[in-house]
This record gives C-alpha cells, sequence and structure tokens, in this order.
C-alpha cells in the first residue's frame, strides 16, 4: 500500500487578520514616529537657531586660531572651542572654517595617537575641500594626515595614493616633507630601493631647507643600513648629529626623527650582531642628547649599551652602564624609563649572583611601576577624555547640521508626511482586498486538494479490504472447503458492491454503514467461527437514515479487533459492537476480550512489527482533513483493559453534521 502524506496549506485567515493588525500598527508606528521626529526636530533646529543667531566669521577665527595654539599644551580645552567654531561653521554654512575644525581634531587625534579616529576627521576636512578649485593649505594638511593616519594603520597602499595625491598638489617644503612621507611607507614595507629613488626625487633648497635636509639624511641613513651600506649610513647620521648640535633652535620634528633613525639602526645592528657598531651610534645619541638636555633618550640609550654588553659577554661593563642609568633614571620624572633601566638592572645583577644587589633593585622597580601604573591611567584618563569630547563634538555638530536642513524643508516635510500617511493608507487598502481574494482563491484550493487526499485515501480503502477478504477466501480452499469458501464468495460479493457502491461518496447514512458492518461480521465469523462469537446491537431510538459519517470509519477497528486481538486468543473470545445515542454525538463501541495490542505486537514477527496497521493510519489521516474541511468533530479514542484483558475502541459522530448540507 502506499502511503499518502498531506501537506495543508498556510492558514490564510491568520494571515489576513496579522496583516490587517499589522497594517493598523504600521499606521499608528508611522504617526508617532512622525510625532517623535518633529519633537526631535525642533530640538536640532533650536540648536542650529542658537548657533546662526551667534555666527559670524571672525568669532570662529579667533576660536580656531585659540584652539591651535592650546593643542598641544591643552587639548582638551581646544577641543572644546573647536567644537564651539565647528558648530558655527555648520550653522554659517562655511566648509572652509568647517574644514579647518576637521584638520584640528585629526591633528589633536594624532597626538594622542588616535589614528582611526584621526584618519576619519582628515576624510571629513578632504570631502569639503577636495572639490575645490584652489588648493588650499588645509587640503594639504587633510592629504598628508590621511597619508600619515593609514601608514600607522599599516595600510601601506592608501598611505601611498594620498602622498601621491599631496606630491602632486604641494609645492616647496611642502611637497618635499610628503615625499619623505612616501619614502618612509616603502621603507616600513621592505622596499628600500624604492625608498632611496623616492629621496632621490626631493629638492631640498640648502639655504632655506636645512630642516628637510636633515630629514632626508635620516632617512637614508636607515635604509643605507638596510642595504647592508658599511659606512654610508653611520657617516650620514653622524653629520646630522652635528648639523642639529650646532643649531640654535632644533625643530621637534627633526629631534624625533634623529632619535627614530638611531633606533631602527640600532637594531639592525643587534640583530646582525654588530655590536660595537650599535654601542659606537648609541654613544653618539648621548653625547647629543646631553646637550639638548634628553636625560630620558640617554637612560634609555645606556640600557641598551648595558644589554649589548651582556650579549658580547663584558659583563662588568655592563653592570656598570646599567647602574648609571638607573641612577640617571631616579633623577628624572620618568616613570616608563625609570622602570625599564631599573628592571633590566636587576635582572642583570640576579643572572651573575648578585641576589642583595638585585633584591633592592627590585624593590625600587615595584616602588616605581605603581608610579608609572597611576602615569598610565592618567594619560589614558586624558586619551578616553579627549575622544568623549569628541563624540559630543560630531554629535553637535550633526545636529545643528540636520537643524539646518529641517529649517529650510519643514513645509515639505509636513506635506510628504501627509503623502505618506495617506499613501500607507491606500496600501493598507490594497493589501486587504489583495489578501481577501487571495485566502478565497487559496481555500479553493486548498479545499480541492484535501479532497483529492481524502478521495486518495478512501480508494487505498477498498484495495485493503478487498486482500484481507480474499486472504479469508483463499483460506477456505487452502482447508478444502470448497462449500463454505462458495458461500463466504457470495456474500463477499454482496458486500464488495456495498463497499464499491459507497467509495465515491465522502459521507453515507448510519443505516449504510449498519448494513456494511452486519454483513462483514458475518464473514469473519465464517473464518474464525471456533475463536469468537459477537454481538452487535444498534440503539433503536436513533435515527439512522439522518446521520452521516465517512464510509468504511467503523470497519478497520473492528477488523483490527478480531485479526489482532481475537485470533490468538486461547479459547472462545467475545466481541461487542453496540451504536448508541449520547446528548450531542453517536458513540459506536467495540469492545473485545482478545489478548490486548501489547500482547499481540509480542506475537508480531519483526516484519509485522515494522508494518503499521494502513486502514487505522488512513483513518487518522482522513478523520484529520474530514475535520478541517467540513469543520465537524469525529473523535476515536483506544483503551487497553488492564491485565491485557481485551481492547475497546470508542468512535464519536456528530449529530450535526456539516458535512451533510
Amino acid at each position: 500500500m502506499h502511503e499518502i502524506r498531506i501537506f495543508y496549506c498556510v492558514n490564510f485567515p491568520e494571515i489576513i487578520q496579522n496583516l490587517n493588525r499589522q497594517g493598523f500598527l504600521l499606521v499608528i508606528g508611522v504617526l508617532i514616529l512622525f510625532a517623535n521626529g518633529s519633537f526631535a526636530q525642533s530640538k536640532k533646529q533650536d540648536a542650529y537657531r542658537s548657533y546662526k543667531r551667534k555666527s559670524a566669521s571672525d568669532e570662529v577665527t579667533v576660536l580656531i586660531k585659540d584652539a591651535s595654539a592650546l593643542k598641544e599644551a591643552n587639548p582638551a580645552v581646544a577641543l572644546d572651542k573647536v567644537q564651539e567654531a565647528l558648530a558655527l561653521s555648520v550653522a554659517e554654512g562655511n566648509t572652509n572654517s568647517e574644514a579647518k575644525c576637521y584638520v584640528l581634531l585629526g591633528e589633536i587625534n594624532e597626538q594622542i595617537m588616535a589614528w582611526t579616529l584621526a584618519q576619519e576627521n582628515y576624510l571629513k576636512a578632504y570631502d569639503l575641500l577636495s572639490t575645490k578649485k584652489a588648493v588650499s593649505d588645509d587640503l594639504l594638511k587633510s592629504v598628508r594626515g590621511l597619508g600619515h593616519s593609514f601608514l600607522q594603520l599599516k595600510l601601506y597602499d592608501k598611505a601611498l595614493a594620498y602622498f601621491e595625491e599631496g606630491i602632486r598638489l604641494a609645492n616647496g617644503q611642502q611637497k618635499a616633507e610628503i615625499q619623505l612621507a612616501k619614502s618612509e611607507v616603502y621603507y616600513q614595507q621592505g622596499q628600500f630601493v624604492e625608498a632611496q629613488n623616492t629621496l632621490k626625487e626631493i629638492y631640498i633648497d640648502r639655504k632655506r631647507d636645512g630642516f628637510i635636509e636633515t630629514l632626508v639624511q635620516n632617512q637614508q641613513a636607515k635604509i643605507d643600513v638596510m642595504l647592508n651600506k658599511s659606512q654610508p649610513g653611520p657617516t650620514i647620521f653622524s653629520n646630522s648629529l652635528e648639523r642639529l648640535k650646532s643649531g640654535s633652535n632644533i625643530a621637534p620634528e627633526a629631534d624625533h626623527s634623529l632619535q627614530q633613525t638611531k633606533e631602527e639602526m640600532a637594531t639592525t645592528y643587534r640583530s646582525r650582531q654588530q655590536y660595537d657598531d650599535e654601542i659606537k651610534l648609541r654613544k653618539s645619541s648621548i653625547e647629543y642628547n646631553q646637550q639638548t638636555d634628553n636625560l630620558s633618550e640617554v637612560t634609555k640609550d645606556k640600557v641598551e649599551i648595558g644589554k649589548t654588553l651582556e650579549a658580547k659577554g663584558e659583563t662588568q661593563e655592563a653592570i656598570r652602564e646599567m647602574e648609571e642609568a638607573a641612577k640617571l633614571a631616579e633623577s628624572i620624572n620618568n616613570p616608563k624609563e625609570k622602570v625599564n633601566a631599573l628592571l633590566s638592572l636587576a635582572e642583570l645583577y640576579e643572572k651573575n649572583g648578585k641576589d642583595a644587589q638585585a633584591l633592592r633593585t627590585y624593590k625600587k622597580y615595584s616602588q616605581s611601576v605603581s608610579e608609572s601604573q597611576v602615569q598610565y591611567e592618567t594619560q589614558r584618563a586624558l586619551r578616553d577624555s579627549i575622544i568623549g569630547k569628541q563624540s559630543n563634538i560630531e554629535r553637535l555638530s550633526s545636529d545643528v547640521s540636520l537643524g539646518k536642513q529641517e529649517e529650510s524643508l519643514q513645509e515639505a516635510t509636513v506635506y510628504r508626511q501627509q503623502l505618506v500617511i495617506f499613501g500607507l493608507l491606500v496600501i493598507i487598502v490594497i493589501i486587504g482586498i489583495a489578501a481577501y481574494f487571495m485566502y478565497r482563491n487559496s481555500l479553493a484550493k486548498q479545499q480541492a486538494n484535501q479532497l483529492l487526499a481524502l478521495k486518495s485515501l478512501r480508494s487505498q480503502m477498498n484495495p485493503h479490504f478487498i486482500f484481507n477478504a480474499l486472504n479469508s477466501v483463499n483460506h477456505f480452499n487452502a482447508q478444502q472447503d470448497e462449500r463454505t469458501a462458495n458461500k463466504f464468495l457470495s456474500d463477499f460479493s454482496l458486500l464488495m458492491r456495498l463497499v464499491l457502491e459507497n467509495s465515491e461518496q465522502d459521507f453515507i447514512t448510519l443505516n449504510k454503514e449498519q448494513e456494511l458492518l452486519s454483513l462483514y461480521l458475518k464473514l469473519e465469523h465464517y473464518r474464525f467461527r471456533d475463536k469468537f462469537e459477537y454481538e452487535f446491537t444498534v440503539d433503536p431510538t436513533i435515527a439512522t437514515e439522518a446521520i452521516e459519517l465517512p464510509p468504511m470509519l467503523i470497519q478497520p477497528y473492528i477488523e483490527n479487533a478480531v485479526w489482532h486481538g481475537l485470533r490468538y486468543k486461547e479459547g472462545a473470545g467475545h466481541l461487542v459492537v453496540s451504536i448508541n445515542q449520547t446528548q450531542n454525538e453517536v458513540e459506536v463501541k467495540i469492545a473485545d476480550n482478545g489478548i490486548g495490542r501489547k500482547k499481540s505486537l509480542e506475537l508480531k514477527t519483526l516484519n509485522q512489527r515494522k508494518h503499521q496497521s494502513t486502514g487505522l493510519k488512513n483513518i487518522n489521516e482522513r478523520l484529520k482533513i474530514i475535520n478541517q474541511v467540513y469543520r465537524s468533530n469525529y473523535r476515536v479514542i483506544i483503551e487497553d483493559l488492564p491485565e491485557g484483558g481485551g481492547t475497546t475502541v470508542r468512535i464519536y459522530l456528530p449529530l450535526s453534521n456539516s458535512a451533510a448540507a
């Protein structure tokens, strides 16, 4: 037998209900949204109007100038001034001043090494200025800032792109500085030949660009070391030192470049175990930094010289350098270098068996760590405060910008709101109408599919019943009981005529079902007359012609009772089929005193256990579809009697059957 699986359609009444509910909520939501939006707009408009009243170009210029002067010494105060200047610039519509504010924000971000924020602010300035024909100083600053930010973020391709754009736009010293930065990108990528070729492109006016020449020399020294040139790098670096020592005013950029170059060259020397070259380089740096009173850098160089001497095996000289570094570190206000010097010295003492000195130094180191932590927390708090202020700046500038837009588009916004609400109402009506017709169409398809499935299930009942009946005929023939087989076949033909007549109908009367059941019980008793006796009673008060039920609904349960319950019982069994009327329904009771379902399952073969009764399974599927399509309430309850005393099946037929209508 083929198993029929029914896939039910979606519940369209629920969909329509949801659509209507969602449509109503959508309208209410839009109304609330517009109401809230109007309130938010008024707040933004208030911010815009406030700054619009105060806006004046001279005031913005003063604020930007003050912020620029304070950006290094007091970045928090500088940010307050930038916030005011930015809001005024947006309210006034002055994109040049707005771009200057973003450039200042980028420079402050660079100072605290917040490179992602710096890139975002430089990009805002670039977007405001890049569309203008004139090349301004602020545009060049934004391009350089973007290049440096992407360089620090290790996004080398983007850094190169902005530096190349800056080279096209800039002239003189600005162009040379950007070319130098481009060389640094190649250097960090390990493309040292490209870095050197970029340096060769830089034009230096020696009368005016001594600062640039120093930076170029430092870059060349680093590249020479990486290209394994023996003398040019250290010689060029020494020239830079002499140039800076002889100058009366050392630019911070030149000093920073010098220290960076020295560290990169020294690191390379140490990695190659060129210890003498590294020591010579650091001693030259110490001499220069002592002259410029940069004692923190002197401390760092002495610590590194000590580590290099230790690597060479010159332990005593290493200890002496470390002790001088630690003593110097304790005299300056730089907890970070103090921690580094004391830890390096303590570890060196410990390696060389000087436990007492190591213990004392570790104690000093522990105290210095606390000082360093306090300094770190202070710096981090300042950094977090600056970043937090920038969030407020972005929010304020956004509010002012939005307020400006809302002020000019207020009437158009009201019109659009009305149009949207009207459109939504029209859409909801269309959705409702479409959903209704979709529901009707789907309901028709659903019922057609379910009725087709019901017909398929009914059609399966007939072959199943015929198969079992013919088995009985075969049984009588096998026993050479031709007379009984002929009588059984005659009654079976009559039963088959009734079954086939009923099979084309969804419902038959209880009277026809009663006639079919009587004949079926008679046939089953032919075969198993020594296994059971039966009673079939119908309440005479029931109007059997008025009550309808699906055909072949009751027969499979009687068949199940005989074949699986009574057939295996030792001795004669008893089967009772009774039809009685309750208040709201008709109860069909099928009770047998057979071996029960549990015992029957134990007696089945493995193949029989895997096989589920097709008749019973089809009935469950049929009732499920019938109850849904005709909104009826046919029910079946199966009870196992205690101690394997048999099985009782109750089938409930509703009195008011919409199917009949």
